[in-house]
This record gives C-alpha cells, sequence and structure tokens, in this order.
C-alpha cells in the first residue's frame, strides 16, 4: 500500500506537466532535487528526516520557481547532489546526462510500479548507472551477476531477489507459526484439567486449532519441496546465463535445455559436473526426497482416485504425522545444504544461508529470516543523503 500510495505522489512529481512549467536553471535545480529523492528511495532512505528535506525542495522549486533562478543557488544543488551520486557509487556522477538518464528511470520505476506493485530488473540495466557489484561486495551477495534480479520497492529500496530465499521464508515462516499452534495445543491436551480428554479434543476452540495445525503441516510440506525446486532451477538459470564452462557433454548438452525437470537438473547436471564421487548421505537423501515430492503432489492435487498401490490418494491428507513433517523439512533442508557445499564458489546459491537463524524442526526451535547485519537493518531516520 505504501508503496502505491508514493508511486502516486511521485507519477505527479515526474510528469511532463510538472516539468513543463519550469525552464532553464530551476529546471536543472528540480531535476537535480529529484535526482536526490531517486537516490535515497534507491537506498531505502525514503521514510527519513532527509528524504523529507529533499522533498520540501522539489515542492518549494515546483511551486516558487523563480526563487530558484540564483546561480549560487543551482551550484549548491549540484554539488550537493553529485557528491552524493559519488558517494552512493553512481557513474559519471558529474555528466548532467547522467541527471536525465537516472529522471527517467525513476520514472519507469514509478510507471511499472503502479502497473505491477514494485519494479523488478535485472541486474545488467541498473550497472549502466551505478555499480551494483560494489554496493553489495561487503555483503552476502558477493556471487551476484548481471542477470540477477533486482527488486526496486519505493518503500524499502534495492534488494537482491532470490527466489530460495522467498520459498525458505515460507518455510520458516510457517513453522513459527506451526510450533507456536502446536505448543498450545500440546498444552491444552495434556493439561491437569478434570475435563474427560474426549471433551478436550472436541471442545470447539480445540478442534480450530487441531485443523489449523493439519493445515500448517500439509503447507510446511509443500513448501518444502517447493524450497528444493526454486533452489534448482536457480542453479540451472545461474549456469544458463553465466559463461561458466561445463566440462561434460551430458552437462553441456542439458543446459542448452529451455524447459526442464527438477529432478533431472541433479540426475544431469549436478551428478554429471559436480557431484562425482559417489556419496551415500546424498542417495539416501535423493531417495527420501522423491519419496516426499510424491506425497507433495498428492498434496497439490488432492483427489479421490485409487492409487497404483491401491489405496486412496487422500491418504496423506489424513496420515501426516509430526514425525515426517520434521523428517520431510530436515530431509530437504539437507539436499540443499549438500548440493551447494559441492558446487563452486562463483556458482553457490545460498549466500544468504549463515545470515539467517534457522530453525531446530527435532527440538521445535523457531527460526528468523531477518538480517541484523543487512543493510535495511543499519538504516536510521536521521542518517541520510540530503541537501542539509
Amino acid at each position: 500500500m505504501l508503496s502505491r500510495d508514493l508511486a502516486n505522489d511521485l507519477e505527479i512529481l515526474l510528469s511532463r506537466k510538472s516539468i513543463k512549467r519550469l525552464s532553464g536553471i530551476p529546471m536543472k535545480c528540480y531535476k537535480y532535487a529529484m535526482t536526490a529523492i531517486f537516490i535515497n528511495t534507491i537506498s531505502g532512505r525514503q521514510l527519513t528526516k532527509g528524504q523529507e528535506a529533499n522533498y520540501n525542495w522539489v515542492y518549494n522549486i515546483k511551486s516558487r520557481p523563480q526563487d530558484f533562478k540564483k546561480q549560487e543557488v543551482y551550484n549548491y544543488l549540484k554539488q550537493t547532489v553529485e557528491t552524493s551520486l559519488e558517494a552512493a557509487g553512481y557513474k559519471n556522477p558529474k555528466n548532467y546526462e547522467t541527471i536525465n538518464k537516472l529522471f527517467d528511470f525513476f520514472r519507469n520505476i514509478v510507471e511499472q510500479t503502479k502497473r505491477n506493485g514494485t519494479f523488478l530488473t535485472p541486474v545488467g540495466i541498473i550497472e549502466d548507472f551505478l555499480d551494483v557489484k560494489e554496493i553489495y561486495k561487503n555483503t552476502n551477495y558477493v556471487n551476484i551477476k548481471s542477470h540477477h534480479w533486482i527488486n526496486i520497492d519505493l518503500a524499502t529500496g534495492m534488494i537482491v531477489t532470490v527466489p530460495e530465499f522467498f520459498t525458505y521464508s515460507d518455510i520458516v515462516n510457517n513453522w513459527n507459526i506451526f510450533v507456536d499452534k502446536y505448543l498450545e495445543y500440546k498444552s491444552i491436551v495434556t493439561s491437569d484439567s478434570d475435563a474427560p480428554l474426549i471433551e478436550i479434543r472436541n471442545k470447539r476452540e480445540n478442534r480450530r486449532l487441531n485443523y489449523e495445525i493439519d493445515t500448517l503441516m500439509r503447507t510446511l510440506i509443500i513448501s518444502s519441496v517447493t524450497f528444493v525446486e526454486s533452489y534448482l532451477y536457480y542453479i540451472f538459470f545461474n549456469i544458463k546465463n553465466s559463461n561458466f564452462e561445463l566440462k561434460t557433454e551430458t552437462a553441456q548438452n542439458f543446459i542448452k535445455y529451455h524447459k526442464v525437470e527438477d529432478d533431472e537438473i541433479i540426475k544431469r547436471l549436478l551428478l554429471k559436473e559436480f557431484i562425482t564421487k559417489p556419496s551415500t548421505e546424498l542417495k539416501r537423501i535423493s531417495v527420501k526426497y522423491k519419496e516426499i515430492n510424491s506425497v507433495r503432489n498428492r498434496l497439490i492435487h488432492a483427489s479421490a482416485f485409487e492409487s497404483v498401490t491401491k489405496t486412496s490418494e487422500l491418504l496423506p491428507l489424513l496420515t501426516i504425522s509430526t514425525v515426517q513433517l520434521i523428517d520431510t523439512l530436515d530431509t530437504c533442508k539437507r539436499l540443499v545444504e549438500i548440493i551447494d557445499n559441492a558446487l563452486p564458489d562463483d556458482l553457490k546459491i545460498l549466500v544468504w544461508w549463515d545470515s539467517v537463524t534457522h530453525p531446530n524442526f527435532k527440538k521445535y526451535g523457531k527460526g528468523d529470516i531477518t538480517n541484523p547485519d543487512s543493510l535495511l537493518s543499519k538504516i536510521k531516520y536521521m542518517e541520510d543523503y540530503s541537501f542539509e
């Protein structure tokens, strides 16, 4: 909601109608002031005090352009913005064409945000004017490449976007909710209440809680396989879009495909190219993952048909246990870890892995996907690029 509200306001400020009323030095002052807003937006400082000051400059120039015809005012704005651009890693900060380029790009971000809710672009597009890799060199995203995707949110700024982080976040967040509800239900049914167990279990609010737990268990099993799939597809995407030289003919032929299956990525790419030494653990986990995937398919394609084993396809909907759930989550997590450890450093996917707190599934321990050392965590309201 906030991003769309900001988009509405910025659309007006970036519109040709707003620019049409300006000319000469006031117009250049206006574009420099909008560039200052752009810098803060990209760096996640949209909601800071400095950004408020930048907006004040823009509105003042727009409403009273005659007050901004003095060369010394223009020089002050120009020097301040150029200094901010240089400090933030922008290319050619003292070239006015850079200001025009950023202004047009800002307008594109706003248009896409109004249309799609946010703005997604390959890193390579932004590298035309900003050294993205330099910005992220001291973060977990040291392997960032030009074909990777950057999300620019008008409220939170520029964030590297990797699919397996979102799918793992779903696991962590749903697991945390599951733990709360599971422990609550367990406490209820094992309490010292004088009421008969059948009445405790059948109490309406307790049945509702139990149904919520069942839903979360099914969701977590589905999410665990989705996480593995997203991870495997991202490996395929990275290799396909990079200059990495594959050595085996099987892998070379396989990477040319446009549409592939997740298990084929393991068989025809990873096992042929990167995990060439026999691994008992990987073999065991791969077999278990195949079984988990089968259960997942029966959950997302729920039906009353009879299976090839002459049992109802409804069975997994009714029989999932906490033991099965925990084993599923641990298996999928471990499978991804084994594969990532076998990849060369330049192709490793889980660059964010050590920055999150992972759940301890067996001990019902919660996880946390927020990174206290991230760029966003370090932004303060009073700390900002601004004219003041």
